[in-house]
């Protein structure tokens, strides 16, 4: 197993260093061994932001799988931060970045899927269907006792991973997962 260890300890460059000034990055190595600390420096993901090409159908196809707006932030020039939610989700889950004057999305090779847990798939796969959407077929990448999972794609291309864990599961990935 490799593990990530963290050097909090910064230096300030000599005033004649060349190249980017010293972060947390350039101190991050990857190991065979040391403990792993979750949240060691107070971080945690918030959530992902996908930039849009079509506001209008990108709400249309996120509030279909019933994601909910919970704010918009008018930037100027047609830009604007859209902030999604499930109705459970106490927190935004999804931000939706539409950039007009940057023209079309064009998905690269960088970005794979978002993952969305769903209590019963197969009644979110009725309900997209219903909504004009497509969902792919039920897999089960993990064996008959492991999740179930469905995908879509969005407007711009983004893959969306629909996820059912077992019963008793815990709400997502744990290192138990790879016991």
């Amino acid at each position: 197993m490799i593990r990530a260890t963290l050097d909090a300890t910064v230096t300030a460059p000599s005033p004649k260093a060349r190249g980017p000034a010293p972060c947390f990055a350039h101190r991050f190595r990857a190991t065979l061994s040391g403990p792993v600390v979750p949240y060691r420096l107070g971080m945690r993901t918030l959530h992902p932001a996908f930039r849009i090409t079509d506001l209008a159908t990108s709400m249309a196809f996120y509030g279909a799988i019933g994601f909910e707006q919970v704010g918009r932030v008018d930037l100027g020039d047609g830009v604007t931060l859209t902030m999604l939610k499930f109705p459970a989700d106490e927190v935004v889950t999804l931000e939706l970045v539409h950039r007009p004057p940057d023209g079309p999305v064009v998905i690269g090779s960088g970005f794979s899927h978002l993952a969305v847990q769903v209590d019963d798939l197969g009644g979110v796969i009725e309900a997209v269907t219903k909504a004009g959407l497509s969902a792919g077929p039920v897999e089960r990448p993990g064996g008959v006792d492991g999740p179930q999972t469905s995908w879509l794609r969005d407007p711009d291309g983004y893959r969306i991973e629909l996820v059912q864990w077992p019963p008793g599961h815990a709400y997502g990935i744990t290192a138990a997962d790879f016991r």
